[in-house]
C-alpha cells in the first residue's frame, strides 16, 4: 500500500469510528470551533458579493462547512474530500440541517486533481483546513496549491489553515521550558515550513499574510494546562473547560503549528 493510500485509509477508518461525533477530523473539538470562528471572520472581511461561491477542499465530515454556511447565509458552499466515508457523513449531516441543501453540497474529490469534481467552475474563495498537511510529499503539496489556484478567479482569495514547523518547534520549546515532553508530528502529517509554503504559492498568489490565530489557544492548552495536568498526575482532557475558555483568548505569540494564511489570486 502506498503512503497516499495508507493516509486515505486512516481517514476512512476515522470517519467510520466517528460517524456521529464531532471528532472526525480532530479530537480537539474546541480547536475546530476556533477554526470555524476564524474562517467566518476572515470571509466576512472579504465583503464578497451575495451569491458568491466558496469551496472547502478537504472538508472532512462537513461539520465545519455547514457551520460556516449557517453563519454566512449569502454564499454557496462546495465541500470536497477524497474520503468516501467522510463525504457520506457530510451528506447525512446536511440532511439534518433543513434549508441548507440549496446552498451547500458535498462531493468526492482529490485536492491534487480538482478538475474531475469542479470542471471549469471558478470560486471567489477557497478554504483548506488541515488538508494539505495530509499529502505525502512536498511535490504533492505544490501540486495541490496549483490546483487550488486554478479554481480561484483573479483577485479571489485562498484561506489556508495548515500546520507549520516553526510554530510547532516554538510550542515544543515552551513545553521544554516547563519540563513537558515534546509533542511529535503524527505519522500521516507533513508540516510546511513558512518559506516552503511561500515558494509553492508564489507563482499564483500575492499579498500573502500569515495569521497566528491559534497561538494563544495552544499556549493555554498545550503548555499551561498540560503542565497543570502533569503536576496533578492527570491525563489532559480535550473537553476540559480551559479549551472552551482558550477559544476566546486574544492572539499572541507564535506557539502553535496551526496558522492561517490568506492569499490573493494573481
Amino acid at each position: 500500500m502506498s503512503a497516499k493510500d495508507e493516509i486515505k485509509s486512516y481517514w476512512e477508518e476515522r470517519a467510520k469510528d466517528n460517524e456521529n461525533a464531532l471528532t472526525s477530523t480532530t479530537d480537539d473539538i474546541y480547536l475546530r470551533e476556533l477554526e470555524i470562528k476564524s474562517i467566518v471572520e476572515e470571509i466576512a472581511r472579504l465583503s464578497l458579493k451575495k451569491g458568491s461561491a466558496i469551496a472547502d477542499v478537504g472538508c472532512g465530515d462537513g461539520y465545519s462547512t455547514i457551520n460556516i454556511a449557517i453563519q454566512l447565509p449569502d454564499y454557496y458552499f462546495y465541500g470536497i474530500d477524497y474520503s468516501h466515508n467522510m463525504i457520506a457523513n457530510a451528506k447525512k449531516r446536511l440532511e439534518s440541517n433543513a434549508g441548507l441543501a440549496e446552498r451547500v453540497s458535498f462531493r468526492i474529490g482529490d485536492v491534487t486533481d480538482l478538475e474531475p469534481c469542479f470542471g471549469n467552475l471558478l470560486f471567489q474563495c477557497v478554504i483548506s483546513d488541515r488538508c494539505l498537511i495530509n499529502l505525502e510529499s512536498y511535490d504533492d503539496q505544490k501540486r495541490a496549491l496549483a490546483q487550488i489556484a486554478a479554481r480561484i478567479e483573479q483577485g479571489g482569495t485562498y484561506i489556508a489553515i495548515e500546520n507549520f514547523i516553526e510554530g510547532h518547534n516554538n510550542m515544543n520549546d515552551a513545553r521544554k521550558a516547563v519540563d513537558l515532553p515534546e509533542i511529535s508530528i503524527r505519522w500521516h502529517n507533513l508540516f510546511f515550513s513558512e518559506s516552503g509554503f511561500e515558494m509553492a504559492a508564489q507563482p499564483y498568489f500575492e499579498d500573502v499574510e500569515f495569521k497566528d490565530f491559534t497561538s494563544s489557544y495552544y499556549y493555554a492548552t498545550r503548555v499551561i494546562y498540560s503542565k497543570m495536568c502533569q503536576l496533578r498526575g492527570e491525563k489532559p482532557d480535550y473537553s476540559h473547560d480551559i479549551h472552551k475558555l482558550a477559544v476566546e483568548l486574544p492572539p499572541f505569540g507564535k506557539f502553535s503549528p496551526i496558522r492561517m494564511v490568506v492569499l490573493r489570486r494573481k
